[in-house]
């Protein structure tokens, strides 16, 4: 039975999300990227959080796989068989590092131990687990019509006859001041056993042992290498079968398990960060047919990995766009969670569409194509454009590439130029994401969006009543009164009435 990928539901050429890396930068999309391909370097799955998937098909075959393994023991199972690949890897990589051929081909036969005894354990695991993925289910089939090929009898039974004649070997070696000699055993008296317990009273038990036998890199010296060679005129008939398997079997490991591995840490690690907030995420439902959207307790992924460290509360916020909605004109305070909530939303659109659960409680999300921003920059003394014609240019080439399908962030757009001129040029923008039907999160000081037409909702950034200082971070569907402005204002320049009646007085 063919097995083709743990991350595609079938063969398809995928496509890249969007043309331009900005959103990456503006969600901080790239902050997680680059903390979750930390946990394993040694894996190059980077390519597959730059590559969403654009059918619903593939997106709940991804979803199932993540399931499976939030089974804790089914995770252990498969991290394990990670690390054993991995370590065939390395196994890899030193031996073509080694000059001595003998001690090539001994690492060499090592590591087909170590592969042959990492698909078993995985075969046995996996016949017992209790999957329910398509993914697993189909890897669990190849896995096992594998185990009964021939190819794979044939190295089993040549690598356990050749470790077992490897093992019979029992040699002396004669030392005499500089010189030794090699001789096959003869029933001379060991005196190895004499040797650990004279030497027993300078072992210390409390040296920590490492896990991985890579942690050093392990080498053969000359005089190592000298007395193999000894041993293996003294047994030719070993050796010769040892280079002979080393011949035959060169190409053992089936690529088939090193790209699952390779592919499965992509889930393995992503439930690896998640798992370090302590918070709610689910598996979303994606429609590409019904436009509405319900998230609820959202929250920024980035900012939350942040906070764990700092101990602070993660604010999380609902997102509700009924059949009609498209448009979330955002205003407020400033510093008041604005561009966060923007980027959450942006953040859960794009990690349901890898396929993987969401930073939320609840999420009924549209099947999103591609994802733009527009974040405020600073402007670059070097461009010869205006602030303001940078702007238009490439909110142009947005609409551009937009389609009906698409998701558009903008924040806090035409601060450079005068409020009339933001007013008409924010209006004509406006009309054409309406005429696209996208869907649209606008963060803006320009109240008058707010109740551009029915597709438009109106959300406000709430301060605390009782101390303007403070930022709720909370975002609610309500109508803009200018009051946050007023009294953010009033704090900061000191005008408030009896500071006003103060300076009067003096």
């Amino acid at each position: 039975m063919k097995f083709h990928s743990i991350l595609f539901d079938k063969d398809e050429k995928v496509k890249i999300f969007s043309s331009s890396l900005d959103f990456y930068k503006d969600l901080n999309l790239n902050q997680i990227i680059n903390t979750i391909i930390s946990y394993k370097k040694e894996y190059n799955f980077t390519k597959f959080f730059y590559i969403p998937i654009d059918n619903i098909e593939t997106i709940t075959y991804r979803q199932e796989i993540m399931k499976d393994l939030q089974n804790n023991k089914f995770y252990k199972i498969i991290d394990e068989f990670c690390q054993k690949m991995l370590n065939i890897q390395k196994y890899q990589k030193q031996i073509e590092e080694f000059s001595y051929e003998l001690y090539k081909n001994s690492w060499f036969l090592q590591m087909a131990l170590i592969y042959i005894e990492a698909l078993d354990s995985l075969n046995k695991s996996l016949n017992f687990a209790n999957l329910h993925s398509k993914g697993f289910l189909l890897f669990r089939n190849f896995l096992n019509n594998y185990m009964q090929s021939n190819e794979f009898k044939i190295l089993l039974n040549d690598t356990l006859n050749l470790q077992k004649q490897l093992d019979s070997i029992i040699y002396n070696i004669t030392i005499d001041g500089l010189t030794f000699k090699v001789k096959k055993y003869e029933g001379e008296e060991d005196y190895s056993k004499e040797i650990k317990q004279v030497f027993k009273k300078f072992e210390q038990n409390n040296i920590n042992e490492t896990k991985s036998q890579f942690d050093k890199i392990r080498g053969i010296n000359h005089v190592n290498a000298k007395i193999l060679e000894f041993v293996a005129k003294l047994y030719p008939k070993i050796f010769t079968a040892l280079d002979e398997f080393c011949y035959i079997h060169k190409d053992f490991i089936d690529k088939t398990f090193q790209t699952f591995a390779q592919e499965v840490e992509f889930y393995i690690s992503y439930l690896k960060h998640i798992s370090k907030i302590k918070e709610k995420f689910c598996f979303p439902q994606i429609s590409d047919k019904d436009k509405s959207i319900k998230v609820k307790d959202g929250f920024d992924l980035a900012l939350a990995y942040n906070l764990i460290f700092e101990n602070k509360k993660i604010v999380k916020n609902d997102y509700i766009l009924t059949k009609q909605e498209r448009i979330m004109i955002i205003s407020g305070a400033n510093q008041g969670g604005k561009t966060t909530f923007s980027r959450a939303f942006g953040q859960i659109n794009y990690l349901s569409n890898l396929g993987l659960p969401v930073p939320a409680s609840e999420a009924k999300l549209f099947l999103i194509d591609k994802i733009f921003t527009h974040f405020e920059r600073e402007e670059y003394i070097g461009n010869l454009h205006s602030k303001l014609q940078e702007d238009l240019i490439r909110i142009h080439e947005i609409l551009e590439s937009a389609t009906p399908k698409s998701l558009i962030i903008l924040n806090e757009i035409f601060s450079s130029t005068s409020l009339k001129d933001a007013i008409f040029l924010s209006k004509k923008i406006m009309e054409k994401i309406v005429e696209l039907d996208l869907f649209c999160i606008w963060v803006t000081f320009i109240e008058k969006l707010n109740n551009f037409n029915e597709k438009t909702i109106s959300l406000v950034s709430l301060i605390d009543t009782n101390n303007i200082k403070n930022r709720t971070y909370k975002i609610v569907k309500k109508e803009p009164d200018g009051l946050s402005y007023t009294k953010t204002i009033i704090e900061k320049y000191h005008l408030n009435k009896e500071q006003i009646l103060k300076r009067i007085s003096r």
